[in-house]
């Protein structure tokens, strides 16, 4: 729909000039049934919508080694130079198993990124990839990175894991995930590792079942790995080849020789397990077409033949697609691979790419994802629908307003398109948005509302430095919120220098009058002062991040980044000796 042109009315856009660049702030256009649509130019809020979400996930089981002296380029499908990349996807999931989780790597790990985190790190921080979240239970390792411009459309991220050694007291197997909405999608990626041996079937079943009911989420109506739209399960799964007794580890070394692996994968437990309804039903998988990337010798490409060869590693997926009304939710594995130049351990690393769309639902409305090609997105409004998987639905319906009506808010929407341009508080347009439509054309995301702050205009080191920003109307204050000062280009979440809890009413709202409450709820300014004995190097700049959170171990969502600012330090004042 976005395609179109009216015959009868060009559409305007309203250019306005700042900081030497132009924006096209916010285009309101007439279509030849007198609706009305609202679109918001992403540029001018340093936002993209994708077409299509990429996700690269790596599964490997790293066998107690280090990264040293090898390069991930050629694992994460990277070029040697970031100039060279093409197509570059915009999460990558890593999930480790069988990490060193020595007690000194464990205490090294408690102040900095674990060794494989940083070597992923180096690699992807060239391309403008952010550690969004990491969580690692002994030698379980779970990370996602995102490109620096999907940040602020990250929420509700939280963390969880499951014990399943020792009849759940021990954390070498088990499973670690990690939850978030993306665009308004919720996604759930879970990093397993099971337990281990041909004849231990029904201890891999019980594990599966096990971290299914015990993994609990605190975001509503996503408690579970399964309430999610999306969920990529992968890690060391750890099923092996039925016929112990009949097929020898020589047979099926000969028979991956003369690939034969159709007939091979036939014997996968996990194929047979899903096939009989016993265990990870509710996912899918495309079959492996590549070798058992299970067990070799370290250090070289062939089999251990200690071992029968075995698809432990695994990436399997699902996609709940109607979750939503009028939508449907689709997944396409674009990729799935093993790798076998990466030597250093007994498996193989293994993965597979993924890209998340939207279609036309049964009756040919249209839910597409956002159109990227002209940067456009589609304020939600009404039923919560996925706000990067779909545009507006087309609804023939009367119009409510006249062409008069419009023409007596000419002032206030010019006010709305100059709000967006300026990048300032566009909340208090609220009303005037619901006006503009008379059929839930235009949609709002409560959940994407983000905090604006005013620029620093100085910050001084070693004195007290008060920040201002503005929150928008109808935001969601968290128990925990607080604001971090981190160095401009940060490349992890994680990497603050310093922070301050934000002031939140909710403790406070039995004190307050009913006059008071409206107001915590209207757009406002809001001050809050740093310590003197926050000390930041010279010669740096710098940013705040403001991040709604419910606390430890919560729920967190990156909502706000300031503009960047440099520290200055105060000459001091000269003493009475100094003075002639």
């Amino acid at each position: 729909m976005f395609g179109r042109k009216s015959s009868k009315r060009r559409r305007k856009s309203y250019p306005v000039k700042q900081d030497h660049r132009t924006y096209q702030a916010c285009s309101i256009f007439f279509k030849s049934s007198n609706r009305v649509m609202v679109t918001v130019n992403l540029e001018s809020l340093a936002r993209l919508v994708p077409l299509a979400l990429r996700i690269y996930i790596v599964t490997w089981n790293v066998s107690t080694k280090f990264p040293e002296n090898i390069s991930l380029n050629k694992l994460l499908g990277l070029e040697n130079r970031p100039d060279q990349d093409t197509h570059l996807p915009d999460f990558f999931v890593i999930g480790l198993q069988e990490v060193n989780a020595q007690p000194q790597n464990t205490l090294y790990n408690l102040f900095k990124d674990d060794l494989w985190t940083q070597k992923f790190k180096e690699v992807l921080k060239e391309r403008d990839y952010v550690v969004i979240k990491t969580e690692q239970m002994q030698g379980l390792l779970l990370s996602v990175f995102a490109r620096r411009k999907h940040l602020l459309h990250l929420r509700q991220v939280e963390t969880e894991y499951t014990r399943t050694g020792l009849g759940g007291i021990w954390g070498n197997k088990g499973a670690v995930s990690i939850r978030m909405n993306v665009y308004g999608s919720s996604i759930c990626l879970v990093n397993a590792h099971l337990a281990a041996h041909d004849h231990m079937l029904e201890e891999r079943i019980n594990d599966y079942e096990r971290i299914v009911q015990e993994q609990k989420f605190h975001v509503k109506a996503k408690e579970t790995i399964f309430d999610h739209d999306y969920v990529f399960w992968f890690g060391d799964l750890n099923f092996r080849l039925t016929g112990e007794a009949t097929t020898s580890a020589d047979e099926i070394r000969a028979m991956v020789a003369r690939d034969e692996l159709k007939q091979l994968i036939e014997k996968d437990q996990l194929l047979l397990v899903r096939r009989e309804g016993r265990a990870f039903t509710q996912l899918q998988e495309r079959l492996p077409q590549f070798p058992p990337t299970f067990k070799f010798e370290h250090g070289s490409n062939d089999y251990d033949m200690k071992r029968r060869p075995a698809w432990t590693d695994r990436i399997l997926y699902a996609v709940n697609e109607n979750n939503y009304r009028n939508v449907r939710l689709t997944v396409e594995q674009t990729s799935y691979k093993s790798h076998p130049s990466y030597s250093i351990s007994d498996h193989k690393p293994v993965t597979s790419e993924f890209t998340l769309k939207a279609s036309r639902d049964e009756n040919g409305n249209l839910y597409a994802t956002t159109a990227s090609s002209r940067k456009l997105k589609t304020i939600r409004r009404k039923k919560r629908r996925p706000v990067a998987l779909h545009t507006a639905r087309t609804v023939n319906r009367k119009p409510q307003y006249s062409a008069e009506h419009f023409r007596k808010q000419h002032n206030n929407r010019l006010s709305y398109k100059l709000a967006m341009a300026n990048n300032t508080d566009v909340h208090s347009f609220d009303g005037l948005v619901a006006d503009l439509i008379d059929y839930g054309q235009v949609y709002e995301d409560t959940t994407e509302r983000t905090i604006t702050f005013k620029p620093i205009e100085l910050w001084l080191v070693g004195e007290p430095n008060t920040i201002e920003y503005v929150i928008p109307n109808g935001f969601d204050e968290g128990n925990a919120d607080w604001i971090g000062i981190y160095r401009e280009n940060f490349t992890s979440l994680s990497e603050y220098l310093a922070y301050e809890y934000t002031e939140t009413y909710k403790d406070k709202q039995h004190q307050l009058n009913e006059q008071q409450l409206q107001h915590m709820q209207n757009t406002r300014t809001v001050q809050l002062t740093f310590s003197e004995n926050v000390s930041l190097p010279l010669g740096t700049r710098y940013q705040l991040l403001y991040f709604q959170s419910t606390g430890t171990r919560g729920v967190t969502g990156l909502v706000g980044i300031s503009p960047a600012f440099a520290v200055e330090k105060r000459c001091p004042s000269p003493s009475f000796d100094e003075i002639d």
